[in-house]
């Protein structure tokens, strides 16, 4: 009795065997399919993925190449044993090899490109972040999703910016085009930039008008000219009103970035041209001139052009004066280049200031006058080489050095008769001649080829001849040279040859 008590107590407390088949149902009750998003853990790593527990009757495989895309901005690492990840169902297989196949990066584009459609419904303006410089443009994190814009969009028609001052700055865009299919996003910044500009640009032009002084900042120099930054519009500043200084180069009186000052000289609506200048809004160097430059004042000029009838000297900026071919050289030159080239650094001399026609006369020979001093070099009875340098029917012109000429009258061409100094000299040639006067305050020097120790035969008899032949000449009213210079040795000067020409 007591054995069947027991026996039917045991009946009723054994525990329900739990059978594969069961266990089989309950996997089966859960609703796994392709598309769904579920979450699991991280039970085991591979060279290839990873196994993820997903409450399934077998482990889904992430593969490592679904864990991320290109497309997406990430900023966490792979995951490790332990770790729960959120991932979509790719592939449910079936039979004895079923296996689960997953992928994180879908789900997160699904979920990223969702939110981006829900800010674009509530505004067509989107904030972006610069990633990193690409050819042809920058790319940018939008709502997590890599986007692009193209170059010609960074900055407003007509400009061009560094994509590089992008990077890691966060500013406002507009969407051009987007694809979910090709996961492309196309945006713009300049349609931001134009419309701000336009409204910035009606205020400009109802506030500023011709004749107004501005402050603005050098955005960019070029060989025209400068570009400045006005908030509203860019205005240029042309070369030549960058300062009064003639023939300044821009990046040598302006850099980029620098705070300036202008005054608008012209506007253009249409074209949205302003022209601004800088030198305006500076003093006029000429108003003031008198009170610097006086007649014989000396000073140091650079050369800033050469013309056929003189160089251009600057000698202040914004101040020039011209030296005249005349007053380059005591001796005679075709052309300024002879003595001076562009840029060189000369002393000048202040000959005359014209305050009302803007003009300064500088002399440059003036401070650099052969005749001065030129007693201590030159005495009489000194034997000199000389070049010679005119032919004249009484004798011959000769440089001693440059700047210096001197006279070899006819009959101190030789100790014989002399018709033409043509029979003796030629132009050009160099001789030892002796010098017989030297004059500093008329500029004349006389010379002689005759060795002083030589006195001509036939002196006498060629006075004569010369007294004869001025009577004869007189009589007939002659003007020719010999007539006017007798044969005889004469004080002739350069500037009497001059008179008798004219």
């Amino acid at each position: 009795m007591v054995d069947e008590l027991i026996r039917e107590g045991s009946e009723a407390y054994e525990p329900e065997t739990e059978t594969m088949e069961s266990i089989m149902e309950q996997f089966d009750s859960v609703d796994i399919h392709r598309g769904k998003v579920v979450e699991g853990t991280i039970v085991d790593a591979r060279e290839d993925g990873w196994l993820v527990d997903v409450g399934y009757k077998c482990e889904g495989f992430l593969p490592r190449r679904e864990w991320t895309h290109r497309v997406l901005v990430e900023t966490v690492g792979e995951p490790q044993v332990g770790d729960r990840v959120r991932v979509q169902v790719t592939n449910v297989g079936q039979g004895e090899d079923a296996q689960l196949s997953l992928s994180r990066w879908r789900c997160e584009f699904d979920e990223r490109w969702t939110n981006l459609e829900e800010k674009l419904a509530e505004s067509e303006i989107l904030q972006v972040q610069g990633i990193r410089k690409v050819k042809g443009g920058l790319i940018v994190d939008c709502c997590g999703i890599e986007g692009f814009i193209p170059i010609s969009h960074l900055a407003e028609e007509g400009r061009g910016i560094n994509p590089s001052r992008l990077l890691e700055q966060a500013f406002p865009v507009k969407m051009i085009e987007k694809d979910r299919r090709k996961r492309r996003l196309v945006l713009s910044r300049r349609s931001m930039l134009e419309e701000e500009l336009s409204s910035l640009r009606e205020d400009f032009y109802a506030n500023v008008h011709e004749g107004d002084v501005l402050e603005g900042d050098v955005s960019s120099i070029t060989s025209f000219g400068v570009f400045v930054n006005l908030g509203a519009l860019e205005g240029l500043v042309h070369i030549s009103e960058l300062s009064w200084q003639r023939n300044a180069k821009a990046r040598d009186l302006v850099n980029k970035g620098d705070h300036v000052k202008v005054k608008v000289i012209g506007i253009d609506r249409e074209t949205n041209r302003i022209s601004l200048s800088i030198k305006q809004t500076l003093d006029d160097p000429w108003f003031t001139v008198h009170e610097r430059w006086q007649k014989d004042a000396r000073t140091e000029g650079t050369v800033t052009n050469l013309t056929d009838f003189g160089a251009f000297v600057e000698i202040e900026p914004g101040v020039e004066g011209l030296v005249h071919i005349g007053d380059l050289s005591w001796s005679r030159i075709k052309h300024p280049r002879e003595v001076l080239k562009k840029g060189q650094k000369i002393d000048v001399v202040v000959l005359d200031v014209d305050t009302d026609r803007k003009r300064i006369s500088l002399g440059f020979k003036q401070l650099h006058d052969p005749w001065r001093d030129v007693e201590e070099r030159y005495g009489k009875d000194q034997m000199v080489n000389v070049k010679v340098v005119r032919l004249a029917d009484f004798g011959a012109f000769v440089e001693l050095e440059e700047g210096v000429e001197g006279l070899i009258h006819i009959s101190q061409l030789s100790r014989q008769r002399v018709d033409k100094p043509q029979d003796v000299l030629q132009e050009g040639q160099e001789v030892e001649a002796r010098i017989l006067e030297v004059n500093p305050a008329e500029r004349r020097i006389r010379l002689s080829l005759r060795p002083q120790s030589e006195e001509p035969a036939e002196e006498p008899r060629r006075r004569d001849d010369d007294r004869k032949k001025r009577r004869s000449d007189g009589d007939h009213g002659s003007s020719s040279p010999k007539n006017y210079f007798p044969q005889e040795e004469a004080s002739v000067t350069i500037g009497d040859f001059l008179k008798f020409n004219q």
